[in-house]
C-alpha cells in the first residue's frame, strides 16, 4: 500500500521551552503513519521546504522515518508554527509562518505522486490554501482524507466543506469547544454525499458520522498529558491505518484513539531526541 502525505513539513516552535522540533501536519501525519501502516507500507510526503537551516531539521526526520516522496526545496523560509503550553499540556498555537509552502503548488511529480496513491491525506487551512486546491484537483483513485481542523480560519466552513465534499471520502475535523450545530451540519453533508467525518473532541472522545446514527468513542485516559501537539495528526494516521484496510469505522476510532493517547505523554507528535 503506497501513503501519501501532502502539505507542511516544517518545524515546531515551542517557545517556552526553546525547543525546535520537526513537525507540521503532515510530517507528524507521514511519521505516524510509518509507525502505524505494516512495515511493508510506502509512506510517502509531498512538500515543499526551504534552504534555511530549519530544512535540515526537517530532512533529518524524513530519513529517521524513512519517508520517501517528491520534496522540493526552494529558496527561502521552511514553514514553522509557533507553539505554547499550558500547565494542562494544552498546546496554543501562537503563530504559523508558512514559508515557500505558500506560494507553490503541486507540480507533475507530485501528481504522478498522488495518482499512484492508495491513500491520500492532506490538511486544509489558510495559509497554504492555494496548495491545497492545486492538490485537491489532482486526480486520485485511492482513498483520499483532508483534515479540515477546527475550520476557525474559513468564513462559510459548511459551504467550503460542501463544496470539497466530492473529492473526498473521509473527513477529519478537531471541533474540541466548538458548537453543537456545526457537528449537527456537518452529519447531514456527510449523510447527503455518503462520506465518512470524523470529529474528534479532545478529552471527549471522537464521532464518526455519514452513516445512519452516529458512532462514539470514548478518549484513551492516559496518566499525564504533557503536550496535545499532533494529538488529531496521530488519531488521523492511526484511524486511516484501519480504515483503509477494513473500512470498520468503530475499529477505526479506537485505533485513532489509542495513537493519539501515545501522542500526548510527550513533547511533539512524534519521538524525537
Amino acid at each position: 500500500m503506497r501513503v501519501v502525505c501532502a502539505g507542511d513539513c516544517g518545524v515546531d516552535r515551542y517557545v517556552p521551552l526553546g525547543l525546535d522540533r520537526p513537525g507540521g501536519i503532515t510530517l507528524n501525519v507521514a511519521a505516524n503513519a510509518r509507525a502505524a501502516f505494516a512495515p511493508a507500507d510506502q509512506i510517502d510526503v509531498i512538500t515543499a521546504v526551504g534552504t534555511d537551516a530549519r530544512s535540515g531539521l526537517v530532512r533529518q526526520a524524513l530519513a529517521a522515518f524513512e519517508l520517501g516522496g517528491h520534496i522540493v526545496e526552494l529558496p527561502g523560509a521552511t514553514s514553522v508554527q509557533y507553539i505554547d503550553l499550558d500547565p494542562s499540556g494544552e498546546k496554543r498555537f501562537l503563530r504559523y509562518d508558512a514559508g515557500v509552502l505558500a506560494a507553490w503548488r503541486l507540480d507533475d511529480a507530485g501528481r504522478a505522486l498522488v495518482a499512484a496513491a492508495d491513500v491520500l491525506v492532506a490538511p486544509v487551512f489558510a495559509q497554504i490554501h492555494g496548495f491545497f486546491e492545486s492538490l485537491i484537483a489532482a486526480p486520485c483513485a485511492g482513498l483520499r482524507a483532508v483534515d479540515f481542523l477546527d475550520l476557525s480560519d474559513i468564513d462559510d466552513p459548511v459551504g467550503f466543506v460542501e463544496r470539497i465534499a466530492s473529492r473526498i471520502d473521509v473527513g477529519f475535523f478537531g471541533l474540541q469547544g466548538a458548537t453543537l450545530s456545526l457537528v449537527d451540519d456537518l452529519e447531514r453533508l456527510a449523510q447527503r454525499h455518503g462520506r465518512l467525518f470524523v470529529v474528534t473532541l479532545g478529552a471527549d472522545g471522537s464521532l464518526a458520522l455519514g452513516g445512519a446514527g452516529r458512532l462514539a468513542c470514548p478518549a484513551v485516559a492516559v496518566p499525564c498529558v504533557v503536550d496535545t501537539t499532533g494529538a488529531g495528526d496521530s488519531f488521523a494516521a492511526g484511524f486511516l491505518a484501519e480504515y483503509s484496510r477494513s473500512r470498520d469505522a468503530t475499529r477505526s476510532l479506537q485505533a485513532g484513539a489509542e495513537r493519539a493517547a501515545r501522542t500526548i505523554q510527550s513533547v511533539g507528535a512524534f519521538n524525537w531526541p
